[in-house]
């Protein structure tokens, strides 16, 4: 590139030069100065170390010995006051659900010391409940990241590692029935030994159902469900992948009339029921630029669309009431008489909401500290806080947990009245 004799240009300046003296009208010492540097620099590791102790849970000492301590850095009252340490450490030793004297040489069972009280739960659910008709069987995951031979990988789910839990649920998300998984290993009911780990799972947990028309034909129980193309049994004559388009299907009918399904979605869905017959229906499909279009199926894949997902509503009921896991040891240690003192009066169902009531209950609001963080969206609607004080707001901030409008901005922080 050539070379031009181009000038130095150099605009004048006219802005002011040197400290901002308004800035330091109030100093009288070098500390003074160095607080005026430094004051929004502090608020700023105050918030974020509160923050961070708030995620690692709220109080947390080194020791559980340490909340009776006569320390003032150290003891709670609260906790100090609702138990004496000598009893709390008592029951802490002694805490137990089985006999450990029952148990067996042979043992297998990994949870002997905890079936007692699973049993129980199984059982108490299943009697104070009935259930939908419909009822589904699926896996789910408790997230667990210590040292426990229960403990399970899945590299496909949300949930990587935890403990994995077969669940009956009901159309309302209502656990009805779960066992939990302990590998390969694993106790297996004499009954069922003949069958493989899928076939097992679905046997156990409806056993309790058959003869209900729930769910198993040989049971009178109606059974729907996918199933992987290389089951034993399965009629390999079905039409090929590449012959199908969207929407499309083959069926055929095995010797004991049980009906295989083949349906070519965005990928091909392999269905089984026992008593589907060969109607069709349409389910609604998006495509990549947004719009959604019909697009026509057998009843046995629109059925099981529909019915499939109690384990995950049971899910997403779980987290929305989750228990903070790595909470301290006080939060177990309130009485009886203060658990009544806090409990809030019901409603009646023919009494109107008072404006002043939330539409979250206070106890998901004020759970799971540290998963309230504010979210901003692009459709407005009203802010709770706000309309409980019969202020007109339409903030686009919502609380990424409860899902409720709260306004967020330099005039108003909704977010701290929200509790």
């Amino acid at each position: 590139m050539a070379k031009f004799n181009i000038p130095t240009s150099r605009p004048e300046y006219n802005l002011p030069t040197g400290a901002n003296e308004n800035s330091f009208l109030n100093c009288n010492t070098p500390t003074d100065i160095f607080l005026v540097f430094m004051d929004c620099i502090l608020e700023d590791i105050v918030y974020q170390t509160n923050l961070y102790g708030t995620q690692n849970g709220y109080n947390r000492l080194p020791s559980w010995k340490d909340y009776w301590s006569t320390s003032p850095d150290l003891g709670v009252k609260l906790i100090a006051e609702s138990m004496p340490r000598a009893l709390f450490d008592k029951i802490l030793v002694n805490l137990h659900c089985n006999d450990n004297t029952a148990l067996p040489d042979n043992n297998k069972d990994k949870l002997f010391k905890l079936r007692p009280m699973i049993d129980k739960m199984n059982s108490v659910f299943k009697q104070h409940y009935f259930g939908t008709r419909e009822v589904s069987v699926d896996e789910s995951m408790i997230k667990f990241k210590g040292r426990s031979s229960l403990k399970q990988y899945n590299p496909m789910k949300p949930i990587k590692r935890g403990y994995k839990l077969w669940c009956l649920a009901d159309q309302k998300g209502y656990i009805m029935n779960f066992k939990v998984y302990q590998g390969k290993e694993e106790l297996v009911n004499s009954s069922f030994e003949k069958y493989g780990l899928g076939e097992r799972v679905v046997l156990e947990l409806t056993e309790h159902l058959w003869n209900q028309n729930r769910e198993l034909k040989i049971e009178k129980t109606l059974g729907c469900g996918t199933i992987r193309i290389n089951r034993k049994g399965l009629p390999l004559n079905m039409t090929s992948d590449k012959t199908l388009n969207r929407g499309d299907h083959d069926s055929k009918y095995l010797s004991d009339g049980t009906a295989f399904f083949k349906w070519k979605d965005s990928k091909p869905v392999h269905i089984i029921s026992n008593f589907h017959g060969s109607e069709t229906t349409t389910v609604t499909r998006k495509e990549r630029n947004g719009t959604s279009h019909p697009v026509p199926c057998p009843t046995a894949v629109a059925d099981y669309n529909r019915f499939m997902g109690g384990v995950d509503l049971a899910n997403r009921l779980r987290d929305l009431y989750n228990v903070e896991r790595k909470s301290p040891v006080a939060q177990g240690l309130l009485t009886n008489k203060q658990l009544k003192k806090n409990q809030l009066p019901q409603t009646p169902k023919n009494m109107k909401r008072r404006k002043n009531a939330f539409s979250m209950p206070r106890d998901v609001r004020t759970s799971n500290t540290g998963v309230h963080w504010p979210k901003f969206i692009e459709k407005r609607a009203r802010c709770e806080v706000c309309s409980s004080k019969g202020v007109e707001s339409r903030p686009f901030s919502i609380c990424n947990h409860c899902k409720v409008h709260l306004c967020l901005n330099e005039k108003k922080n909704c977010f701290v009245e929200y509790p």
